[in-house]
């Protein structure tokens, strides 16, 4: 048999997401899914379960009988990084970690996980679970990969005027407790595709506050971990998807030293309460502008750059008060 002479680049391979109505129950479909403007597409963590001690018996060998591998009872995990647009597909990962679907996105007081049972319909205009398509170039030489049952649990949004002009950058972690699917080679994932004209930059801030206090902000980044927890068996992986003990809010920034920043380094190490209004705020009117209105400082530190900065790092704090509002 002669060698295929198909050789593909990496950057053909591209990443669709759409929300699920049945959770864990894959909605692959050539319209209605949304591509995600990543920069590379990485491989998800299988995370097979095998066994490969030696057993007993003759000699001191591996064989073939003392081989087990399971690929129901594990999760499967993927990164996708890339540039964040304000469209559907990039809102889905941002509605799915925080469990909030209007405008503002926020993370609320005192919030509590939705249950997710596989197999179950969703809540109602939702995105409790998404199906991620790893799509394939083509499907003559090449098979693409289908991952059910997803949640978002780490989601970080970030601009740093010194790149791509100040462009919004994303970093997302899924997970999901069902078997995916290697070998799909039917599935177009979808039509709608990414636009340029939905980028977002830091330029479009009206104003950056830290503790309250104008700044100027050379770089900003926004993280929310929600980290997920599964349970229950299946012939098809887990039956439930839970969330874990604390969905955390963190902010980090350089910022300008100077007479209205230099007070910061002694509020740090001084500080006994949490900051009381605007804590972290980047206000753009729909571009992702992100408040944080109470948190403590857990670094302020110099920076020696170009020009002297400051390296401040924020959590936030439920003081029964939204926690973080992103202004889509």
């Amino acid at each position: 048999m002669p060698a295929n002479a198909t050789a593909y680049s990496p950057k053909e391979w591209s990443v669709w997401v759409k929300k699920e109505v049945t959770a864990g129950t894959t909605v692959l479909a050539t319209t209605g899914m949304y591509q995600l403007d990543v920069d590379s597409v990485g491989f998800p963590s299988l995370n097979p379960t095998q066994v490969l001690d030696v057993r007993t018996g003759a000699g001191r060998t591996f064989k073939a009988d003392d081989f087990f591998q399971d690929n129901v009872m594990r999760t499967v995990e993927m990164s996708v990084s890339g540039t964040l647009h304000n469209d559907a597909g990039h809102k889905l990962l941002l509605q799915n970690i925080c469990n909030s679907f209007a405008d503002p996105v926020i993370v609320a007081t005192a919030w509590t996980p939705p249950t997710i049972t596989y197999d179950v319909a969703n809540t109602t205009d939702s995105e409790e679970t998404m199906t991620l398509v790893v799509k394939a170039p083509d499907h003559s030489s090449a098979q693409s990969m289908v991952l059910n049952g997803c949640v978002v649990t780490s989601f970080n949004y970030t601009s740093d005027a010194g790149t791509e002009g100040g462009r919004l950058k994303f970093n997302a972690t899924l997970q999901t407790g069902i078997q995916p699917t290697l070998n799909e080679e039917t599935t177009l994932a979808g039509d709608n595709l990414f636009a340029n004209s939905t980028d977002m930059f830091l330029s479009s801030a009206s104003a950056k506050k830290i503790n309250d206090i104008d700044v100027l902000m050379q770089s900003f980044g926004v993280t929310i971990e929600n980290p997920a927890v599964f349970a229950g068996i299946s012939s098809t992986g887990y039956e439930i998807v839970g969330r874990g003990s604390e969905i955390s809010v963190t902010a980090e920034s350089v910022i300008k030293y100077d007479s209205t920043t230099d007070g910061l380094i002694n509020y740090f190490d001084a500080q006994t309460t949490s900051m009381a209004t605007n804590a972290f705020a980047v206000t753009s009117s729909g571009n992702w502008g992100a408040t944080i209105d109470n948190g403590v400082f857990t670094d302020v530190s110099l920076n020696e750059g170009d020009f002297m900065q400051l390296n401040v790092a924020i959590k936030a704090v439920d003081d029964s008060a939204t926690l973080l509002s992103i202004d889509v």
